[in-house]
């Protein structure tokens, strides 16, 4: 009999942690003022996917090099900030990449005022990884990233 209250006590918990899952992290996340472990798992994704298209050109290791060792560096909470404000965003582009202010500006201009990034946008603001995964798989495959890349060219 106690043995059946502790295993439904705990399945209770791992279900409301399986629900609540982004309100816990976005909570752990204001309490610290650090990365949570959730954070940095979906940070460590990202960089694998930005090492992934180095070309062999040693210009453009280099700056994909620095804009993963950026990345990492860089507090989720400042890329959430950013994801609601364009200013923001454009600070932050400014700040930890190479492209000038003109650039920032424009990429910043294409991403806020194109309706198919904001979902993305939505939920990178909320810190919901699972969902702004799903919309980056959605945007992957219908080819806006590749239209937002021949934007920004």
């Amino acid at each position: 009999m106690v043995v059946t209250i502790i295993i439904a006590i705990l399945l209770i918990i791992i279900i409301c942690g399986a629900l609540f899952f982004t309100q816990i992290n976005n909570a752990m996340r204001s309490a610290t003022g650090k990365d949570t472990p959730a954070d940095t798992v979906v940070k460590n994704e990202l960089v694998k996917k930005i090492e992934a298209s180095k070309t062999g050109n040693a210009q453009t290791d280099a700056a994909i090099d620095k804009a993963a060792t950026t990345l990492k560096q860089t507090k989720m909470s400042t890329i959430m900030k950013a994801a609601k404000n364009q200013n923001q965003a454009s600070a932050l582009l400014d700040k930890t990449t190479d492209l000038t202010a003109a650039q920032s500006k424009a990429a910043t201009t294409v991403v806020f005022h194109n309706a198919a990034y904001s979902k993305l946008r939505t939920a990178i603001a909320d810190g919901n990884w699972v969902a702004a995964y799903n919309q980056y798989k959605t945007l992957s495959t219908n080819g806006n990233f590749s239209t937002l890349e021949g934007e920004l060219n």
